[in-house]
């Protein structure tokens, strides 16, 4: 980790466990931020997120583990929160590529009248 535990970690830098958290930078042009908050939420029972104001593309996220949490299980949250916040990009990108099919979806099924030509 760079620098004192107040300062944010480089977004390259490995994960580092540190007085009961891991402080991580993420970078706001490869997950968004809804992104991020529907995984930090995903896995509140294993750490608590406390997401920072975004900077520029830079959020920063700090992970909170209950006391008595050792390193490995800290580290293996953080790997697959992960794992978890790029599902949810994921499914953001897909959200956003079907919605105006969807759309389409629900106008014809709340339509009196048949959107398709059905000859």
């Amino acid at each position: 980790m760079s620098g004192s535990p107040s300062e944010p970690p480089r977004e390259d830098a490995p994960p580092v466990f540190q007085e009961g958290c891991v402080r991580l930078t993420l970078d706001l042009r490869v997950y968004r931020l809804s992104a991020v908050q529907k995984a930090s939420y995903r896995f509140a029972e294993r750490f608590t997120a406390i997401l920072g104001a975004p900077e520029g593309h830079r959020l920063s996220v700090q992970c909170l583990f209950r006391e008595g949490t050792r390193e490995s299980e800290a580290l293996d949250a953080v790997r697959c929160f992960f794992q978890e916040l790029l599902d949810q990009e994921l499914r953001e990108q897909v959200g956003d590529e079907t919605r105006a099919i969807r759309a389409l979806i629900i106008a014809q099924a709340f339509s009196r009248t048949d959107l398709i030509r059905r000859d």
